[in-house]
């Protein structure tokens, strides 16, 4: 089919132009998708993800848009941090909420769609789940490969996260056979370090405990959550919505330390304790897929699992 696409700006509170695309379907079934962009990427993604991910849904029938957020892409403005890694804490507390509801509440005066729908990657998945949580008729939402963790840039450089530890580990073992391994384990040409940072990192991760999320503590949500710990403005989000009777999709790949940290410090110790509103939020796992979702086989199972998913409740 030929793609209709359709380029808008609006001007948000500080009167910084915001930039995006309207993705219109030959034949609309009722639906808006907003997606939100990764991090500090714009609204093209790796690989063109957004791109070929609102092509498809629009081919389905729904009206996709994409955007810039203030100080990214196409857009104005400039976010005033030193490196780049010091803004992950604030986006994945909200730093883009505003002109997402600005953005939102324009798509629903203009096409005043049947059901809206956020669908996020990384940051963009806190960015949807946190806006939904204060937009009151979206829904449902679309949270994936997003981490649930709010870490200092000092911890992020200079520590080595479990799953990598993982990874590094799993790498010396499978060489425990290889004669040759062995050889530059004795000559001293193999990454002692490295080898035992993993070690110690996985052992300690084992004997973790999770900290615990107090329930009801409202102004929690502006605090800064220094140093790998559980992100409460996200917890906050999630139970406003599971309260509230919205939906949440979590679609979480394989391959990806988020999915670590979901299962590790969101989907096991604390969902056991939401059964209730078991209805409302969903787990889909995508095998074999990184966090970009880079191979065809893993965008493609991401495209399918996202539109049967908003189908099911746009027809509901």
């Amino acid at each position: 089919m030929p793609f209709l696409e359709e380029t808008f700006s609006l001007k948000n509170d500080s009167g910084q132009t915001i930039y995006g695309i309207i993705h219109h379907p030959q034949s609309p079934n009722g639906g808006l998708v907003v997606l939100f962009n990764i991090g500090l990427h714009y609204r093209v993604c790796h690989a063109r993800l957004f791109v070929r991910q609102a092509r498809y849904l629009q081919n389905a029938g729904f009206t996709v848009a994409r955007f810039d957020t203030a100080g990214l892409g196409y857009s104005q403005g400039e976010i005033h941090v030193s490196r780049a890694i010091d803004s992950f804490d604030a986006i994945q507390t909200g730093l883009f909420k505003d002109d997402a509801l600005m953005v939102v509440n324009y798509l629903k005066r203009r096409f005043n769609p049947r059901k809206v729908f956020f669908s996020g990657l990384c940051g963009g998945a806190l960015t949807g789940i946190i806006t939904a949580a204060v937009c009151g008729d979206v829904d449902g939402v679309i949270f994936i490969a997003g981490p649930v963790t709010v870490t200092s840039a000092e911890r992020e450089l200079s520590m080595l996260h479990p799953f990598e530890a993982d990874v590094l580990f799993t790498g010396y073992l499978k060489k425990i056979f290889n004669l040759r391994a062995w050889a530059r384990f004795f000559s001293g040409r193999t990454s002692y370090k490295d080898l035992f940072n993993s070690l110690k990192v996985k052992i300690a991760d084992k004997f973790a405990k999770s900290q615990p999320v107090e329930e009801g503590v409202e102004s929690q949500e502006q605090l800064e959550n220094k140093g790998d710990l559980f992100n409460r403005v996200f917890f906050q989000a999630f139970k406003r919505l599971m309260e509230s009777g919205k939906d949440v999709l979590f679609l979480m790949p394989e391959l990806d330390r988020a999915t670590y940290d979901f299962d590790k410090m969101f989907a096991k110790p604390i969902l056991k304790n939401y059964t209730k509103y078991e209805k409302h939020y969903s787990i889909s796992r995508i095998s074999r897929a990184d966090h970009t979702f880079s191979r065809p086989e893993s965008s493609k199972q991401l495209f399918d699992v996202t539109r049967k998913w908003m189908l099911a409740r746009l027809n509901h």
